[in-house]
């Protein structure tokens, strides 16, 4: 027999939270080996004893043969003296280990939660908070590491004897899963309705009959609410728009199923795969001819997403027991440009006006974490949105350096904070002209520094001096390094992707502050040796009114026929104009020919803006990029 042998082995990556230890626990019976394995603040650290062979098959193993949600980006071992153990444990976490522990994030529905969902004699039928080591809350819930009950928002759940058997049990797929719960020892669901309130399956009876009598509701979900209405009623989706302040911008669909999907929008193979994903973000489809053109008035396509936690299958299971099989519109429980409601009296306080009743539950919500948003290029999945499913799961860096926090811009705001190799981008943070975003920017970097256990030397902000994510760089203490917008772009996907020596950056966007002071928006830039110059870009045009002419879509359409036909343009482009106010015409044609309040640009973005008017699809936009789309 070989001698016998033990090592301490860290792997690190994300192995907290996907069922990790018990599958190491797993494996370990498998090659009969000893000692223990337990959660740091590092990651996952193990001290195997047994015949050398057998060792070392288990170290290969942990990256090799790995829990389906987990990701392996480092297996270290060294040698340690035996000790004799005569049985393999999972130790209880902790320890003094660096902080380099990475939190997972929250994982959909799975299908063997799925189906014990829709078992009548299961003990969790119809119960909205089964999960596993496969499925369920993860970022959404946790406070610090490492990922241990202690420490998110299920710590006051105390499990039932049934679930700690299940917890406990090596051979169960709820051994060790964090969230485990039941409708004995778990989080509850409750409604409340014009004044009267339900608990329990009752709440998901009167959610289920309400939404089909047209009402719309408050839902609560992984990382906050959505506001919910069945998405063939125009009349509840005409109130949801008037309250949000979103006369034309599409709302995603949440369908019952993949099968159901299909019978009104086209779906290709890494679609479909994308719907059915771990991360089940909203994917933006080929709508069929005719169908529910009112989520998503004027586009081709439409956002779709799956059930993708047990409450929404619960409630998807109800409405079909009623008759109703058609998806409901699902849109982000805000109004425009705030953060997504994460709470009861938040929902109260700012959604009571809109819905008619509210669908909760006593599981706070630590990280609010809005729908992550993709679709299909080239045949691979891009992120429109990064958030849900996917934070704060670490971009690979080439190369490490000093902790920076890089603070973004201010529309459709996130922001990145790097440690070593690693840079964690946040959720979608919004706008952050809106000050609640901006508290809710301060809320997630404090999380996110705690998590991630980061103190950032270095504090990157937009070039921009008026930009509201420029404002709260200089308020943080740190070396403070302004940032181009567009290479900044441009840096961005060379660090994903790993660029090395010179590259040219292509870069196209609305609008983003200039190093002459001007409004880019159309950049080629070359990049070598640490510095980078601008290569090339558009002609400039006047954009009167600024930013307005982003809504206005007239007016840099009014600008570039100016600059084409001269002082003569009435002659030749007037009828192009006839729907904007003559006065406003006027007003607009005096501004740009004075100089006043027109900015000059380059920007791809107002181009595009500008010929959508020109080919006469709008004259205004509700939206950005309204127009073009």
């Amino acid at each position: 027999m070989p001698p016998l042998v033990r090592k301490q082995i860290l792997v690190q990556g994300v192995v907290q939270g996907v069922g990790f230890r018990p599958h190491v626990y797993k494996l370990a019976a498998e090659y009969s080996l000893s000692g223990w394995v337990k959660n740091d603040a590092s990651g996952v650290t193990i001290e195997a004893e047994g015949p050398g062979p057998d060792v070392e098959a288990f170290i290969r193993d942990l990256a090799g043969r790995r829990p389906a949600a987990a990701r392996v980006d480092s297996v270290v071992s060294r040698a340690l003296p035996t000790a004799g153990d005569k049985k393999f444990i999972i130790a209880k976490s902790g320890g003094k280990a660096l902080a380099v522990a990475i939190i997972p994030a929250d994982l959909a529905l799975c299908a063997d939660c799925r189906r014990e969902l829709s078992s009548p004699r299961n003990r969790r039928y119809l119960y909205p908070f089964t999960n596993c080591t496969n499925c369920g809350p993860r970022f959404t819930i946790v406070k610090s590491i490492p990922y241990d009950r202690p420490y998110t928002t299920m710590a006051g759940f105390k499990m039932c004897p049934e679930c700690l058997r299940e917890y406990g049990d090596p051979l169960d797929r709820r051994f060790h899963a964090q969230p485990n719960a039941c409708p004995v020892c778990g989080p509850a669901v409750k409604l409340e309705a014009g004044g009267k309130n339900f608990a329990g399956p009752a709440a998901l009876e009167a959610a289920a009959k309400l939404l089909i009598a047209g009402k719309i509701g408050a839902l609560r979900s992984l990382g906050g609410f959505h506001l919910a209405c069945r998405a063939d009623d125009p009349s509840a989706i005409r109130k949801l728009r008037g309250a949000k302040r979103r006369p034309h911008k599409p709302f995603a669909v949440m369908a019952p199923s993949l099968a159901a999907v299909k019978k009104y929008c086209f779906i290709s193979p890494a679609e479909a795969a994308a719907l059915g994903s771990p991360e089940a973000p909203v994917v933006m489809l080929r709508r069929r001819p005719g169908k529910f053109k009112e989520p998503a008035p004027g586009l081709s396509r439409l956002g779709v997403m799956l059930p993708y936690t047990p409450l929404h299958a619960a409630l998807f299971a109800l409405l079909e027991k009623k008759g109703f099989s058609g998806p409901l519109l699902m849109t982000s429980g805000n109004f425009r440009d705030e953060p997504i409601c994460k709470d009861g009296p938040d929902v109260r306080a700012r959604l009571a006006g809109v819905a008619a009743f509210s669908l909760s539950h006593d599981r706070p919500i630590h990280n609010r974490c809005d729908d992550s948003v993709a679709f299909e290029a080239c045949g691979e999945l891009r992120l429109a949105r990064r958030a849900r499913g996917y934070v704060p799961s670490a971009v690979k860096l080439p190369a490490g350096g000093a902790a920076v926090l890089a603070c973004g811009a201010d529309l459709k705001n996130t922001f990145c904070l790097t440690r070593g190799t690693e840079a964690f981008l946040s959720q979608h943070i919004g706008d952050l002209a809106e000050p609640l975003n901006q508290a809710f920017f301060r809320e997630t970097l404090a999380n996110y520094r705690r998590l991630l256990k980061i103190s950032p030397s270095v504090i990157a902000h937009d070039l921009h001096p008026d930009y509201a994510s420029s404002a709260i760089a200089r308020s943080l203490p740190g070396r403070k390094i302004a940032v181009q917008h567009h290479a900044a772009h441009a840096l961005s996907v060379a660090a994903e992707y790993g660029l090395a020596g010179s590259f040219l950056g292509v870069a196209f966007d609305g609008t983003g502050y200039g190093t002459d002071g001007q409004i880019w928006g159309s950049e080629f830039l070359v990049f070598e040796k640490q510095t980078w110059r601008r290569a090339g870009h558009l002609k400039y045009f006047a954009l009167p009114g600024g930013d307005i002419g982003a809504l206005e879509i007239w007016r840099p359409a009014l600008a570039l026929v100016k600059a084409a036909y001269g002082p003569e343009w009435g002659a030749q482009a007037a009828g192009l104009f006839k729907a904007v106010p003559a006065a406003a015409l006027h007003t607009v044609e005096r501004m740009i020919d004075a100089g006043v309040n027109s900015p000059r640009t380059c920007s791809m973005g107002r181009l595009f803006d500008a010929f959508s008017f020109i080919a006469g699809v709008r004259t205004e936009a509700t939206y950005e990029a309204q127009g073009p789309m």
